[in-house]
């Protein structure tokens, strides 16, 4: 996955211009399981659903209110942070996974 593909797809999901070039640092320096499954949705916009810390892609996205992308990260965040993610989670969702 190059990052033109990458910068495709968020301008897809309308991610902020200004936004796009850390978010694709992000996305570049992810855990490669996730990173991974990322790839695999933007070519098949399917992918195994990842738990990590009780949070789940499709949790995210079909119950938060995510866009794909945001999930994925979110899940990155979750992998290097987990109480801080966790808690920002809470705060903004009011409920556990």
């Amino acid at each position: 996955m190059d990052k033109i593909q990458i910068l495709e797809e968020l301008q897809k999901e309308q991610y902020p211009e200004f936004m796009i070039e850390n978010t694709i640092k992000k996305i570049e320096n992810m855990n490669p399981e996730i990173k991974e499954a990322l790839f695999c949705w933007i070519d098949k916009k399917e992918c195994s659903d990842l738990i990590i810390a009780g949070y789940s892609f499709s949790n995210l996205v079909e119950r938060k209110g995510m866009k794909p992308i945001g999930a994925f990260l979110t899940l990155d965040w979750l992998t290097r942070e987990p109480e801080k993610a966790k808690a920002a989670l809470k705060r903004k969702y009011g409920e556990e996974p």
